[in-house]
């Protein structure tokens, strides 16, 4: 019985179910199982016949995941809605990082100004900060939204290509994005803004945009493809029963 729980999860989470309320209905369903086989036990029935007639009381497999599969309002938004949460919500997340670079630089800028107006009085450490900044938006934060989708997805048990399709999209615009400062080349220059994507003309900084998607890629995309590849491959029902016939999708 507690293999079948196993696959019934794992088929209420293939069939779109969010964890929190595929975990919760498990559950439930393993301590009323356990409950009803004490009391089949008491009545005198070994255990697994007690198993079998805990199971028959409950409803038989068909009847328990059906109970939720009906439920819509249980089905996590990754499956009602793939392309907002793995298509748009990547992409708006990849741009908060610009915006986020750009605010703190604004802000140093801002704060070393000696008057209203005047050039700002760049600290020794500005160039440092930049670069900081730039790895963070274009590198670390990219991959730590990435991850976050990877994990998601895997915990949702939603279908590759979806997910993948996000992870495209934060390895290729997170890692190819620019917005960076270039500091003035005479004394009373300006500190120019430069905003844009390293793939549009003049190609800014391309080559070290493609070595962050491709370091973006290998650590986000490349892991959660092969996961998918490992579990089609390794039998996802310990017990050896078939679950397909658990839930009707």
């Amino acid at each position: 019985m507690p293999d079948l729980f196993r696959a019934l999860g794992e088929r209420l989470l293939t069939a779109g179910i969010a964890p929190r309320h595929a975990r919760r209905y498990v559950m439930e369903l393993r301590e009323h199982a356990a409950d009803l086989t004490a009391e089949e036990m008491a009545a005198g029935l070994p255990l697994r016949q007690a198993e079998a007639r805990a199971l028959d009381r409950l409803g038989g497999e068909d009847v328990l995941a059906q109970a939720l599969l009906r439920r819509g309002d249980f089905r996590s938004w990754g499956a009602r809605a793939p392309w907002a949460v793995y298509g748009i919500a990547p992409l708006l997340g990849v741009l908060a990082t610009y915006g986020l670079a750009l605010g703190a630089i604004v802000g140093i800028l801002v704060t070393h100004r000696p008057a209203p107006g005047a050039h700002p009085m760049l600290p020794p450490w500005f160039g440092a900060a930049t670069m900081t900044l730039g790895y963070l938006h274009n590198l670390v934060l990219p991959l730590m939204i990435g991850g976050a989708l990877a994990g998601m997805a895997t915990r949702q048990r939603m279908p590759a290509l979806w997910p993948s399709v996000a992870l495209l999209i934060v390895g290729i615009v997170g890692g190819a994005g620019v917005a960076e400062v270039q500091l003035p080349k005479v004394p009373d220059g300006y500190v120019e803004l430069v905003v844009g994507w390293s793939f549009i003309c003049p190609y800014v900084n391309l080559d070290t945009a493609l070595r962050h998607i491709a370091v973006i890629l290998l650590l986000t995309l490349v892991p959660y493809l092969a996961w998918h590849v490992w579990r089609k491959a390794v039998p996802q029902n310990p017990g050896g029963r078939d679950p397909g016939h658990l839930i009707e999708t």
